[in-house]
């Protein structure tokens, strides 16, 4: 047999759900400064072909027509770059999903703990792991796609916690003692 029990199961799906959350919420992060560099970068730019027309307009040297000119089309191409790029709503979105994702977490976790103080049968705790994967199915329908480079760039921001083989130190790591692998065994 294959020797699977609700609570380890319960603290699989956990544990992903903990591994998922940090991805999203390192991507959230990551796109929230790539549009704050951009918009610094358009204003300086914004700044810079400013003061060269103003300097252009003063005094009439043709250097400082082309540097407005350079300065204004590579505030103009920052811009666009930034409106295609959508910085704020990936920021956004990747910030809603681990909102989202938090929110699971927090609600495997109590299944675990009202199990623990057997508050809640086994069918009862399967019945409500049952709810909350299909609520995660709905949550992992609606995220947000990363690339593979910037998913595995926040995949390694969470040191030593891999998709496919999340330990159970590293769930104890987010469940106080009591609902730790040590801890008291249900189901």
């Amino acid at each position: 047999m294959f020797g699977l029990t609700l609570v380890d199961h319960l603290r699989m799906t956990f544990g992903h759900v903990i591994y998922t959350y940090r991805v999203h919420s390192e991507l959230a992060a990551r796109y929230a400064r790539w549009n704050r560099w951009s918009q610094g970068a358009e204003a300086f730019f914004v700044l810079a072909a400013a003061l060269s027309s103003i300097a252009l307009a003063s005094t009439g040297q043709f250097p400082l027509a082309i540097v407005s000119a350079v300065t204004a089309s590579i505030a103009v191409s920052v811009l666009v770059v930034r409106m295609m790029a959508d910085f704020e709503g990936r920021a956004s979105a990747h910030r809603a999903c681990g909102a989202r994702l938090w929110h699971i977490r927090e609600q495997f976790r109590a299944v675990l703990a009202d199990l623990q103080d057997e508050h809640l049968t086994i069918d009862a705790a399967r019945a409500q792991r049952d709810v909350l994967m299909s609520r995660l199915q709905a949550v992992y329908d609606d995220a947000p796609p990363a690339d593979r480079k910037l998913y595995e760039a926040a995949r390694s921001a969470a040191p030593h916690v891999h998709e496919d083989a999340i330990t159970d130190e590293e769930v104890d790591k987010f469940l106080p003692g009591s609902l730790q692998k040590g801890g008291k065994s249900a189901a």
